[in-house]
């Protein structure tokens, strides 16, 4: 695994629970308001996994579970396995992913290695790509991996990080039309949707962007209702 950073103790990173939150390093998604553009490529940190699992060995009795976020974990090849250790040490773990990878998601979920699942869905699929920096963004793995979700038993939620720049009002009319025939297929709406306001800080790519004030974000929450049990506001 290749770990690039961890906090080691979280107590917002896994809903409810005390946590340690690993960062992986790489991503294929390059989006512009990134906090942790330095956890993309070149020349990234490295923290060393047996380190890692001597900690949690110590901290049995006081974590709850493990937090593995990014970059995007899905894209390391020994993720299940490092997954199995996790749950080898009677840890909980929540796993954010952006969904480019549902064939990995199922593998993480069919084996029972992940007890909660974070997932980004960036924007509308027109505006995809302006918010990932990215033209070859798998829509039709986004989709899937939504639909993955709504099929398990496991708790998860989506969340987008809202950037005054990046995002409108249609952009969340066509991220709700986008759900809808998943929701309709399924039979199940999304059980939260969390809505983040953007904060600035050193590590972003690029100047400029500004997050929503609390009124902005709840007319967006307002139009996920058909598609959302629960939407909850982040950062404001």
């Amino acid at each position: 695994m290749y770990i690039a950073g961890w906090q080691k103790l979280s107590l917002v990173d896994f809903p409810g629970k005390v946590a340690c939150t690993l960062f992986t390093g790489g991503c294929n998604l390059r989006c512009p308001y990134c906090h942790n553009s330095e956890l993309l490529e070149g020349d990234m940190p490295r923290v060393d996994t047996a380190e890692v699992l001597a900690y949690l060995d110590q901290r049995q009795g006081i974590l709850d579970g493990v937090v593995v976020s990014g970059g995007e974990p899905c894209m390391q090849p020994d993720l299940l396995d490092f997954l199995a250790t996790l749950k080898g040490k009677n840890l909980l773990v929540k796993l954010d992913t952006n969904g480019c990878y549902p064939d990995v998601l199922e593998q993480a979920l069919s084996r029972n290695l992940v007890d909660y699942v974070a997932m980004d869905l960036k924007n509308s699929p027109e505006e995809y790509a302006l918010t990932t920096g990215s033209d070859d963004v798998p829509l039709e793995n986004i989709e899937k991996s939504v639909e993955l979700l709504l099929t398990q038993k496991i708790p998860f939620e989506l969340r987008t990080t809202v950037v005054v720049q990046l995002h409108s009002k249609h952009s969340f009319e066509k991220m709700r039309d986008f759900l809808l025939p998943l929701v309709a297929k399924t039979g199940k709406k999304i059980p939260d949707f969390y809505l983040q306001a953007f904060k600035d800080r050193d590590t972003v790519p690029f100047a400029g962007f500004t997050a929503p004030d609390r009124n902005t974000l709840e007319a967006y929450g307002a139009l996920l209702a058909t598609v959302a049990n629960n939407v909850h506001l982040r950062g404001v």
